[in-house]
């Protein structure tokens, strides 16, 4: 087990830089995420940190090595992939066992090594079917059970569950989850689903455009977002956003009736206009007609989602416990508390405290 450490790192494709200057640390047995939308750069970063693509500049460690120019197979690390690429003619035993095999591993080892990796992921009932006779998550929980009998180093997960149905999604989660608490490995998962990203890592790195926006765990980036970009994309549904301006201490909201809003941050100089995040469970439904026009609602079950347009054309999305009362078309009221809300500058994004 090892940890990965990556400075000034650099990818270019000709004249088209993709990653730009990535420092980052993830600690020994820590589950770090890569997150972000397509075309960020997290499953490049991942490739580079697996050997797959080269770097053009800066530094990379596994551990206390240098594998900044290492090939894939002298870094000590294990990859699973969005496709399961399993050998159609072979077991699930022989799948698991094959890189061993190449390796030229005694067999007593190899079957050891499979036999405990198959505990681990419950496998051993399907020990001697082909592929063909498996269920999706069955066949990915193989190519898991493949990374795993190479004891790595390091773990890689390029979007492991992007092929899986929504029911087989929850179930590998909960299997990826257990798998790092049972067996402790350092390992780096790349998804663009926020939702995998809460719910399976100990630190998440959120990326835009080749950079990193804001690591830190789960919670932190949830509750302490450092911009509006990591405010809106972590969180299901995202924060809320609109436009205010600043005037004497307070921030004026247009779309709501020109309402004034204080709050505890230090605000910078009237006229100054900003966005105002908050989050749909912090919004309430008040009594009365107001100037908000109910868009959707979506009936959950134990939770609501009622989305509101404003008369600027700017968009709420309130969360109701329970079943709503709300109907299409209506006109509709809120109310939030001031300490639940956020701002940012409206012309850098960037969180004002």
């Amino acid at each position: 087990m090892s940890g990965v450490q990556l400075k000034n790192i650099t990818k270019k494709y000709d004249d088209l830089q993709v990653i730009h200057g990535i420092d980052l640390e993830i600690k020994e047995g820590e589950f770090c995420v890569f997150v972000g939308p397509s075309g960020c750069g997290k499953s490049t970063l991942l490739r580079m940190i697996a050997g797959l693509e080269e770097t053009t500049g800066g530094e990379m460690f596994i551990g206390d090595r240098n594998v900044t120019t290492a090939d894939p197979a002298e870094r000590g690390i294990s990859m699973v992939f969005q496709t399961y690429a399993l050998y159609p003619h072979m077991t699930v035993e022989e799948n698991m066992g094959f890189g061993l095999k190449m390796n030229k591993v005694p067999k007593a080892e190899i079957k050891s090594k499979v036999a405990e990796a198959s505990r681990i992921l419950k496998l051993d009932d399907y020990l001697s079917r082909k592929p063909k006779a498996l269920s999706g998550g069955q066949r990915q929980r193989v190519a898991i059970g493949r990374a795993i009998v190479r004891g790595p180093e390091v773990f890689l997960f390029d979007e492991p569950l992007s092929n899986l149905d929504a029911e087989l999604r929850v179930e590998m989660r909960v299997e990826i989850s257990r798998l790092h608490n049972e067996i402790g490995a350092t390992m780096i998962y790349v998804t663009h689903d926020q939702v995998e990203a809460m719910t399976l890592a100990d630190k998440i790195v959120v990326l835009r455009d080749g950079r990193i926006e804001q690591v830190g765990s789960p919670l932190e980036l949830y509750n302490n977002p450092d911009n509006k970009f990591v405010a809106g994309f972590i969180g299901s549904p995202g924060m809320n956003f609109l436009k205010g301006v600043v005037e004497n201490g307070s921030v004026r909201i247009p779309a709501l009736q020109d309402s004034m809003i204080a709050l505890d941050v230090k605000l910078p100089a009237s006229g100054t206009k900003v966005y105002i995040g908050v989050r749909p469970q912090d919004i309430e439904l008040t009594s009365g007609e107001g100037d908000l026009r109910v868009d959707v609602t979506e009936e959950l079950g134990g939770v609501s989602y009622i989305y509101l347009k404003t008369p600027t054309d700017e968009r709420i999305v309130v969360e109701s416990r329970g079943e709503s009362s709300t109907a299409y078309g209506s006109n509709a009221n809120i109310s939030f508390t001031a300490d639940k809300v956020v701002l940012f500058d409206l012309e850098s994004e960037q969180r004002i405290r």
